[in-house]
């Protein structure tokens, strides 16, 4: 009577005022159990509603830098072979290896050492006991060898490129097969789209990271807990110019806080796909689907591992060292032999003629032309060669031999698009439905 102020009340409510302590503490957990779904539901429809909107809205526009936009639009894939087989290849310099300042930079300094080397044997006395030929015999035989160790590793580089590729489309093909299985399985539009918001997101972040480690090169020690704060930065504000609009503002602030978000991603990806186990939209964790739906993501995570390994991982510093320095003696070797014959033509022009008095001056030219193409053109293309495998070897560092990530992301982003359109609207048959109304 009390706890009613003095009023009377009804006999029910008397009757449930006076019921054992166990039953009330039973029925508060239960509605507290009650409260505790319903607002994990709006929370979850909350998320949900972000996830009515199409994966690739029709007016949604991606703001590029001019400067960004140059270097994405570049694919070194895309060029007609046909022209390669004829002389029109002359022509094709951009994106080659002859438009490097660095080749041109080195067979400078070559020309500069075979001239100045020319000048002094003009200048010193007994020219004629010089021997240009055992010098030519050094450089013949460097660069048969320089020439076999070139080939060993441009083939290593070859591999490691087309390795790197696989694995980058093996994560996009991840991504494509888990939004056919939910298709099949005839998931909500919501669900299949935050999959497929997530694999795109992963794959993203992905292509950014590989971009900014090849720019940034490898931090020290002392500053590497400012170094991974400040790429984290650069990495999300780098994401919101390229793909505005992928990642919600709660998911940016989870992902932030890890390195490696673009793999931890899948992790968000086994769970929702363990959640709508338990809730009934895909088969169970038991069945076999179920353990399919986990091998893609299995995959896609494997990828990604392959793709950082390939790129962390480069060969060793000795082999690449000795072979850049086989291949500049080698070039330097054949600049003083060549500077050897421009010195003893030189000879011949000013008036010493009794260093080739039995010679005449058209033996002269052509055998200062022969010695130009063996001592110089020669260890040019070997050069170039050297420049090409390094190139190669590092898909995600040089423009010239980079991976055209950004047009295979544009074509996952319209194969999405695509798949869930034509899945949304069968011609003759309704849309599967996996769980029960």
């Amino acid at each position: 009577f009390w706890l009613t102020g003095g009023h009377d009340i009804p006999t029910h409510y008397c009757t449930y005022i006076h019921t054992p302590s166990t039953q009330f503490r039973s029925n508060m957990a239960a509605m507290a159990k009650l409260s505790a779904a319903t607002l994990s539901a709006d929370a979850e429809n909350q998320l949900v509603q972000g996830e009515r909107q199409p994966l690739l809205a029709p007016d949604q526009k991606r703001e590029v830098p001019v400067k960004e936009s140059l270097h994405e639009d570049w694919d070194s894939t895309n060029y007609d072979i046909t022209k390669l087989t004829t002389w029109a290849a002359f022509g094709m310099v951009t994106g080659g290896a002859w438009d490097n300042v660095s080749l041109w930079r080195c067979f400078g300094c070559a020309i500069l050492l075979s001239c100045s080397v020319a000048v002094v044997i003009v200048f010193i006395p007994q020219a004629s006991l010089v021997a240009p030929e055992k010098m030519q015999k050094m450089g013949t035989f460097l660069n048969v060898f320089v020439g076999l160790l070139l080939g060993f590793f441009l083939s290593s580089s070859m591999n490691r490129w087309y390795r790197c590729v696989s694995a980058f489309l093996e994560l996009l093909d991840a991504v494509r097969s888990m939004q056919m299985q939910m298709i099949a399985l005839g998931v909500t539009q919501e669900r299949a789209n935050m999959l497929s918001r997530y694999g795109l997101l992963s794959a993203w972040l992905l292509h950014i990271s590989l971009h900014m480690d090849a720019n940034d090169g490898i931090p020290d020690e002392t500053a590497e807990a400012h170094h991974s704060s400040a790429n984290a930065k650069r990495l999300w504000q780098s994401l919101e110019r390229k793909r505005p609009g992928l990642v919600l503002p709660s998911e940016k602030e989870l992902l932030m806080k890890h390195d490696e978000s673009y793999a931890l991603l899948w992790t968000w990806v086994a769970s929702l796909i363990g959640r709508m186990a338990q809730n009934g939209e895909i088969p169970p964790m038991a069945s076999p689907t179920y353990g399919r739906i986990l091998n893609i993501v299995q995959e896609a995570y494997g990828s990604i591992r392959d793709v950082r390994a390939l790129h962390l991982i480069k060969a060793p510093f000795i082999y690449v060292h000795t072979l850049a320095i086989l291949v500049h003696v080698n070039n330097i070797l054949n600049a003083i032999a060549f500077g050897l014959v421009l010195g003893m033509a030189l000879l011949e022009v000013v008036g010493k003629r009794d260093v080739y008095n039995r010679t005449r001056w058209a033996n002269m030219c052509c055998s200062l032309f022969m010695q130009f193409c063996f001592s110089m053109v020669g260890p040019l293309l070997y050069l170039a060669l050297l420049e090409v495998s390094v190139c190669v070897a590092q898909p995600f560092t040089y423009q010239d031999a980079k991976i055209p990530a950004c047009k295979f992301l544009k074509g996952l982003e319209e194969d999405l698009k695509n798949a869930a359109a034509m899945g949304d609207d069968p011609p003759h048959w309704d849309k599967p439905c996996f769980k029960t109304k």
